[in-house]
């Protein structure tokens, strides 16, 4: 399938083609395998894993009066809210805050626990962020969660005077397990088996230095081929009692 010229080695796309087309049970077999292998590892031995989620908006302003606070309602404001976000996430995921959560929560956890299965996000470059807990328990993740929108917002208005926080939605109890995704995987299995059958049958017929036809004997030599050889083989002709064996052609070498 490769030609060799000028010392670089040309690959015939054509002939590759045809040659996965010849074997497509070989591809197809390997995207069954491997794929319904990462179905099952999935399915049976990745513990499923549940997200909580609580959304917490930001004000650089502590003002209750609400004529007040529509004085600060303004573009800068704005932007210094959205600036506050990355701040307050740095303060909720401090050794202060989480450990004032783990004693709340009630339950057998520490602080760094709580941090390893935390993770948070801004909301599309606005004033919201998203605070995550992720477990394979679901309803611990839930509490967890709402303990953090309990505490966080105190502990952030002790840090920074003038500002302070909401929480916009509480976590709910998740029924479906974020992780993980057994179709993707699946689908990713499937691939990784298409490019392992297609890898193998190249890298086979590439290392396949028999001569098959004229066209590969024109590949190493410019001498014209003189004639072909052709191979017999004894077949029978009858199979009614009496019927007598003939030979037929099949195929045939170049010489």
């Amino acid at each position: 399938m490769t030609e060799k010229k000028n010392d670089t080695v040309e690959i015939d796309l054509g002939k590759l083609l045809r040659l996965y087309l010849r074997h497509w049970w070989v591809i197809v077999l390997s995207i069954l395998v491997v794929g319904g292998a990462a179905l099952l590892y999935t399915a049976n031995f990745i513990t499923p894993l549940y997200r909580a989620e609580v959304t917490v908006y930001v004000s650089n302003s502590n003002n209750n009066n609400a004529q007040q606070q529509s004085d600060y309602i303004t573009g800068s404001n704005l932007t210094a809210s959205q600036q506050l976000v990355s701040t307050y996430i740095n303060i909720i995921r401090s050794d202060t805050v989480l450990e004032k959560v783990a004693a709340s929560t009630g339950m057998d956890i520490t602080a760094e626990e709580i941090r390893e299965m935390m993770s948070t996000e801004q909301v599309e470059d606005t004033e919201f962020f998203n605070v995550y807990i992720t477990d394979p328990d679901p309803e611990a993740a839930a509490h967890i969660a709402n303990t953090i929108a309990e505490v966080a917002p105190g502990e952030i208005t002790n840090f920074i005077e003038g500002s302070s926080t909401k929480i916009v939605d509480y976590a709910k109890v998740p029924e479906k397990p974020s992780s993980p995704s057994i179709s993707r995987n699946t689908i990713i299995g499937a691939l990784i088996g298409a490019i392992l059958s297609v890898a193998f049958l190249t890298i086979r017929d590439m290392m396949d230095v028999r001569i098959k036809s004229e066209e590969d004997l024109a590949e190493i030599s410019s001498l014209p081929v003189l004639g072909r050889i052709p191979e017999f083989t004894q077949e029978k002709k009858w199979k009614q009692a009496g019927g007598g064996a003939g030979y037929g052609v099949k195929g045939g070498q170049d010489v």
